[in-house]
Formats: C-alpha cells, sequence, structure tokens
C-alpha cells in the first residue's frame, strides 16, 4: 500500500531551517535537496551569467542560483541561470521571490540530473513565464533551447538567439568558453 506524501505549502516551505550542503526546492508539494553545484558547473554559471550581462547590458537582469515561484502554491525552484526584464525583477524584491519562470531559464548538466528532469522544469518554466529553456551540455559542447517553437540543438559554431531581449544572440563557442581537455 502506498504512504500519502503530506503536500507541503510555500509557506510552510519558508518557515524550514537552513540545509548545510545544499538548498531545498519545492516541487510539486514535495521537498526536494539539491547539492550546491561543484566547481566546474559553477564557473560554467558564472562564465554564462557574465557573457549574458556583457550581450544584453541594462535589457535584463542576470543572475545564477535565481530562485523563483513557478506557481503560486507548491512550487519554488531555482535556475542555475535565469534573466527576467529589470520591472519583473523590481517586483520580485517587493514580494520575496519572482512570481513565475524567468523569461529565459538557464540549465547547465551535471551528473546528478535526468532528461525526465529537465523534461518535467521545460514544461513547468514554459508554461509559468519563460520565453525559453535552455539546457547546456558541457561534455557535448551543445546547448538544447525549447520555446514556443519546439526544440533545436546547437553547438559550437552556432549562435542562439535571446529571445525577448531585442533579438541579440550569443555563440554557443562563447558560453562554454574553451574546450576542456
Amino acid at each position: 500500500m502506498a504512504t500519502a506524501v503530506k503536500l507541503v505549502t510555500v509557506a510552510e516551505f519558508l518557515d524550514r531551517p537552513d540545509v548545510a550542503g545544499g538548498y531545498e526546492e519545492l516541487r510539486q508539494g514535495e521537498v526536494v535537496m539539491v547539492a550546491w553545484p561543484k566547481q566546474p558547473h559553477a564557473s560554467l554559471q558564472y562564465r554564462i551569467r557574465i557573457l549574458l550581462e556583457l550581450e544584453l547590458g541594462d535589457a535584463a537582469i542576470v543572475d545564477k542560483e535565481m530562485g523563483f515561484r513557478a506557481r503560486p502554491e507548491f512550487e519554488i525552484r531555482r535556475a542555475d541561470v535565469g534573466v527576467v526584464s529589470p520591472s519583473r525583477w523590481e517586483a520580485a524584491e517587493l514580494s520575496g521571490y519572482l512570481m513565475g519562470a524567468p523569461e529565459l531559464v538557464i540549465e547547465v548538466e551535471s551528473p546528478s540530473n535526468t532528461a525526465r528532469e529537465f523534461r518535467e522544469k521545460e514544461a513547468l518554466c514554459l508554461a509559468t513565464g519563460a520565453i525559453a529553456y535552455w539546457v547546456v551540455y558541457p561534455d557535448l559542447r551543445e546547448v538544447t533551447v525549447a520555446d514556443a517553437e519546439g526544440i533545436r540543438r546547437y553547438r559550437d559554431g552556432d549562435e542562439i538567439e535571446l529571445h525577448g531581449f531585442g533579438g541579440k544572440h550569443v555563440a554557443v563557442s562563447e558560453l562554454l568558453g574553451p574546450q576542456r581537455k
């Protein structure tokens, strides 16, 4: 017989103590422990953040580990890198969390990620405000981009349009940096 899981509300989640060694997300009412990124992952997040800040300037706020309430209840997530308009960022400062997904959500693949996890987060983000959802695969030197038009793959030599941010583009090779040996 299956045991019923007690769903946790956002208010209950926010009352929980801090967690050493990682952070928690609220996924469909269930608390999920997520480890802090290791250095290669964090370095790539940082590289992507800086590159997008330079490209977008004042048109957007770019941050790593960006927290957001994908839905009003039962969902608090983090984007490895999130990109939002300044007006949404300012509204989030007043409420404590960005309401809905950032306009651009970027995830960097790590060994603990699963394809199912990426698909579920992609669907959630695109349904709650994201214009695009990217998954960066450093070892493959590939970026998948999901948006209203479908899913496309980009590799070294390709450029990705930053939809919703004035038609600007970013090169995959610049996002990923030099190839690792």
